[in-house]
C-alpha cells in the first residue's frame, strides 16, 4: 500500500521562536507496543484473519505466483491444542528480513506498491491482539503464536510472544528443506473461538479469491463428519467496471472493496442517505485510492475519501442501471415481458445471483426495443389484458372477497403460473353435467377460461384500444385485410392464451372414467324420491313461502333455478333484486300451486332450500348456487351497466345546458360555440335510449358491479369537456341575459335581438 510518510513535509510554518521536533519519552516504545497489541483493535479475531491473509496474498504478489493461499485448521493430538494456520508460497523471510522488518513495528516493504494491501508494518503482529485465557487467573492470558518460514532451502521456526516491555521473537529451530519459499503463521486458538474464526473468515475475506480451506469440518471419533465447514471457496465474484458482487451476505447496502478487503460505508459521515443505496454490491477501489485508519478496521473519512466515495456511488448506480437496461433489451415475447414486469428491477448476474435495483430505475426509463408488441403500447398491464381478452368462470366453493381475500386465481400472468385447477376451452364452452360433476369431485373450486371474440364486439375492441392508448379508426384495409394493429392484437391474444394452455388443462379433452359414470347412475333418483316434497321459500317482495314442491317438479323445471341456504338469504335477496333491476321480472317464478297440472312455469326462480336438499339440485337442467349467479346471469350485463353510468354522468351535465344554447341562435352569434354545441348534441342523440332507470337502483347495482370508479373513455371525456365549457359560457352570461326577455324559440330571435345579444354577451 503506497503511503506518504512525509505528507506534512511541504507545510511551511513560520515562528518567531523557531521550531523544535517532538520526541518520544523513554517509556514510549513500551506504550506503543501495548497500544498496537492490546488496545487498537475492536475486533481482534477479525483483524487477525484480515491482516494475516492479506500478508499471504502480498507475499504472492511480491513473488509473482498465483498459487492458492491455504487457511488450515489443525489439532495437536498430544496437547489437544487447536490451531489456525495461514500458509503462503511467496518469498519467505530471511533471518535478516525477520530482524529488520518483521520484528520492527511500522516497518514495511509495501509502502511504494499499490498492488499490495499492507503498508503500516503492524499487520503481521496482529495475532498478539488475540488473547487466549490460560485459566490460571482472571486476567491471565496467552497471545503467543508461531511463524514458520522457508527461505532458500532453510526452514526457520519462530515463536512470537508478549515480553515484559515489548513483544519478543525467538528462533526455536532451523533445518534444511526442499520446500518452496513461503511462510506459515500458526496461531493457537481456543476451541470455543473456532466458529468465530470461521464467521470472520467469511466476513473479512468476502472478496478474496484463490483460498483453500482445510480441516474446518467437524468429525466424530470414527471420522464421520458431524458438521460441515461454514467457509467455502465455492463462489464467483462478478466484476463490473465500478463494482464487485458476490452475494448479499456481507452488507445489504453499497460498501467498499479496497483491494480485496471489504469495508462498510458510514453514510452519515459522507452526508448521504443509506436507504438510497440498498444494493449489496461493493465499490471497486484499488489500494491507495482512499485511506483507512491505523487499525485498518474502518475507512478514514477524510475530505478526499468522501469525495471519492460520492463519485463512485454515482458510477455504481449508473453502471447497474445500464446493465438492467441491456438485460431488458432482450425482452421479445409476451412471456419475457411478463417475467420482467413481475420482477421489475431484478438484475441477473452470471454467477446465478440477482439483486433488486428497482429503486434506482423507473419503469418508463426502460426501452423494450426488441419486444414484438412495443409498437402497440409502452406498458402492458397483464391483469387488464386478461379481463379484456378472456372470460373465466368459477365453479365450486366461492372465493372470499375483501382485504383479507383468499382468491385462488388472480387474473394475471403470475396467477396463471401459480394457480391450480385451471381449465380452458378453445371455442364455445359446452357445459357437460357429468364432466363438471367429475371436476367437482376432484377440486374444491376450479376455473374455466376461454378467449373473447374481440373483433366482432366493437365495444370490447374500443376498451382494448383505450387500455393500450390507441385510437382505432378502421379495422380493415381497403383490400379487406386486418390492419397491422388488429393483426398484432390477434397475435397478442393467441400468445397470451398459449401461456394459459401451457399452465392449464383442456376441458374438452377431459375423459370421464367409466366407473365414475356407473357410480352416478347408481345414484339416480328413484320414483319414490321424485314424489317426495321439500320445503322451499320463494324470494319475492315479501318473502312469499309456497307449498312444498315435489322433487319431480323441480327436476322437470325447464327454466333456471338459483338456490341458496339459510346463510345465503342476504345474497339471495341481492341476486333477486338485481335480476328485477336488469331483466324482465315477469319471468320470475314466485310461488308453487299444487292444484295446477303444471305447477312451475318455465321462468327463473330464486329459492331458499335446506343444505341437505342441495343434492337434488344437480338433477335440475339448469340449477346453480347463488355464488355462481354473477357468471351465470349478471356478468354479461357488466358492460351495459358500465355504459349506463358513464353516459348518465354526461346526460346529467347535458341537462344543465339551457334551451337557448341548444338553438340555432347560438350559432348565429358565434360559429365557434355553435359548432361546439352541435358536436355535443350529435353525440348525445347517438346514445341508445335508456329503457331502464338504473340510477334509482344504484345501491343494488353497486353490490355486484364497481360503479364508483367508472372512468369515461377518450371520446366521452372530450364531450364532457365541451359540456363543461358550454356551462361555463352559460354561467358567464347568466347575469346579463337575466335582464333580457329572451324568446325561447329560434324563429322569434329578430335581427334587432341578435344585434343586442352580440354586443352584451361574452364569448
Amino acid at each position: 500500500m503506497k503511503i506518504n510518510l512525509k505528507q506534512l513535509s511541504d507545510q511551511k510554518t513560520q515562528s518567531t521562536n523557531g521550531s523544535k521536533k517532538m520526541t518520544l519519552s523513554e517509556n514510549a516504545a513500551s506504550m506503543v507496543f501495548q497500544l498496537f497489541t492490546k488496545n487498537v483493535y475492536s475486533n481482534p479475531i477479525g483483524t487477525v484473519v484480515r491482516e494475516i491473509t492479506s500478508n499471504c496474498f502480498d507475499s504472492h504478489v511480491e513473488a509473482g505466483v498465483d498459487t492458492p493461499v491455504i487457511i488450515k485448521r489443525s489439532v495437536d493430538n498430544e496437547t489437544g491444542t487447536h490451531y489456525v494456520s495461514f500458509i503462503d508460497f511467496g518469498v519467505g523471510m530471511s533471518p535478516k528480513r525477520v530482524e529488520e522488518v518483521y520484528m520492527v513495528y511500522f516497518e514495511s516493504t509495501k509502502r511504494v506498491d499499490n498492488t499490495q494491501i499492507g503498508g503500516f508494518g503492524i499487520g503481521g503482529k496482529t495475532p498478539l491482539a488475540y488473547k487466549r485465557s490460560t485459566g490460571i487467573g482472571e486476567s491471565e492470558y496467552d497471545n503467543s503464536f508461531y511463524v514458520i518460514t522457508t527461505y532458500n532451502g532453510i526452514k526457520y521456526y519462530y515463536c512470537i510472544f508478549e515480553g515484559e516491555d515489548s513483544p519478543e521473537v525467538t528462533l526455536l529451530h532451523e533445518e534444511e528443506t526442499t520446500d518452496h519459499n513461503g511462510t506459515e503463521v500458526r496461531i493457537p486458538v481456543l476451541e470455543t473461538d473456532m466458529r468465530t474464526f470461521e464467521r470472520e473468515m467469511i466476513k473479512q475475506l468476502y472478496y478474496f479469491e484463490n483460498i483453500i480451506y482445510e480441516g474446518f469440518e467437524e468429525k466424530d471419533v470414527n471420522g464421520n463428519i458431524t458438521r460441515h465447514a461454514e467457509v467455502s471457496n465455492d463462489y464467483q465474484i462478478v466484476r463490473g467496471k465500478s463494482f464487485l458482487f458476490r452475494g448479499d451476505n456481507y452488507d445489504d447496502k453499497v460498501h467498499v472493496c479496497l483491494g480485496r478487503v471489504a469495508y462498510p460505508i458510514d453514510y452519515s459521515a459522507i452526508d448521504e442517505q443509506s436507504h438510497e443505496y440498498q444494493l449489496p454490491v461493493a465499490i471497486k477501489l484499488e489500494v491507495g485510492d482512499i485511506n483507512v485508519t491505523a487499525s485498518r478496521e474502518q475507512l478514514d473519512y477524510s475530505d478526499t475519501t468522501i469525495k471519492m466515495l460520492k463519485k463512485k456511488l454515482k458510477e455504481v448506480k449508473a453502471e447497474l442501471t445500464d446493465r438492467l437496461k441491456d438485460q431488458y433489451s432482450n425482452v421479445q415475447t409476451l412471456k419475457d415481458y411478463f417475467e420482467v414486469k413481475d420482477n421489475f428491477g431484478s438484475l441477473q448476474f452470471p454467477n446465478g445471483e440477482c439483486i433488486h435495483i428497482g429503486n434506482v430505475i423507473k419503469k418508463e426509463d426502460v426501452d423494450y426495443s426488441n419486444f414484438k408488441y412495443s409498437h402497440m403500447s409502452k406498458v402492458f398491464d397483464d391483469s387488464v389484458l386478461f379481463d379484456l381478452l378472456f372470460t373465466y368462470r368459477l365453479y365450486g366453493k366461492k372465493e372470499k372477497e375483501g382485504y383479507y381475500s383468499n382468491l385462488s386465481f388472480k387474473r394475471n400472468y403470475k396467477g396463471i403460473l401459480n394457480s391450480k385447477h385451471l381449465y380452458y376451452v378453445e371455442g364455445e364452452f359446452n357445459r357437460k353435467i357429468i364432466k363438471q360433476a367429475l371436476l367437482k369431485s376432484w377440486h374444491e373450486r376450479y376455473y374455466i377460461i376461454k378467449k373473447k371474440d374481440i373483433l366482432t364486439d366493437d365495444v370490447r375492441l374500443g376498451k382494448i384500444c383505450d387500455a393500450l392508448n390507441v385510437e382505432l379508426i378502421e379495422k380493415m384495409t381497403k383490400t379487406g385485410k386486418p390492419i397491422s394493429f388488429i393483426s398484432s392484437l390477434i397475435e397478442l391474444q393467441e400468445e397470451y392464451f398459449q401461456i394459459v394452455r401451457d399452465n392449464a388443462e383442456n376441458y374438452d379433452e377431459i375423459e370421464v372414467p367409466e366407473e365414475f359414470i356407473l357410480e352416478r347412475k347408481r345414484e339416480k333418483l328413484t320414483a319414490e324420491t321424485l314424489k317426495t316434497t321439500i320445503p322451499v321459500k320463494f324470494m319475492s317482495g315479501y318473502y312469499r313461502t309456497g307449498n312444498r314442491p315435489k322433487i319431480q317438479d323441480l327436476v322437470n323445471h325447464k327454466g333456471t333455478v338459483v338456490y341458496g341456504f339459510q346463510d345465503d338469504e342476504r345474497a339471495m335477496r341481492n341476486a333477486y333484486d338485481l335480476y328485477n333491476t336488469l331483466f324482465n321480472n315477469d319471468k320470475v317464478v314466485s310461488s308453487y300451486n299444487t292444484w295446477n297440472d303444471k305447477p312451475l312455469s318455465n321462468g327463473i326462480m330464486f329459492i331458499l332450500i335446506a343444505k341437505n336438499n342441495e343434492r337434488y339440485m344437480e338433477y335440475c337442467s339448469n340449477a346453480y348456487h347463488v355464488r355462481e349467479a354473477y357468471w351465470k346471469l349478471f356478468h354479461r350485463k357488466a358492460d351495459f351497466v358500465r355504459e349506463y353510468f358513464m353516459t348518465y354522468a354526461l346526460q346529467t351535465k347535458y341537462n344543465n345546458i339551457e334551451g337557448f344554447y341548444r338553438t340555432d341562435t347560438l350559432a348565429k352569434l358565434s360559429s365557434k360555440w355553435g359548432n361546439v354545441m352541435q358536436e355535443i348534441k350529435t353525440y348525445m342523440e347517438s346514445l341508445p335510449e335508456k329503457v331502464l332507470d338504473l340510477h334509482s337502483n344504484k345501491y343494488i347495482l353497486q353490490q355486484t358491479y364497481d360503479i364508483e370508479n367508472i372512468e369515461l373513455n377518450v371520446e366521452q371525456k372530450a364531450v364532457l369537456a365541451k359540456i363543461d365549457a358550454m356551462i361555463e359560457l352559460q354561467n358567464k352570461n347568466a347575469k346579463t341575459l337575466s335582464y333580457i326577455n329572451l324568446p325561447y324559440r329560434d324563429n322569434e330571435a329578430t335581427k334587432e335581438l341578435l344585434l343586442i345579444l352580440a354586443k352584451v354577451m361574452s364569448f
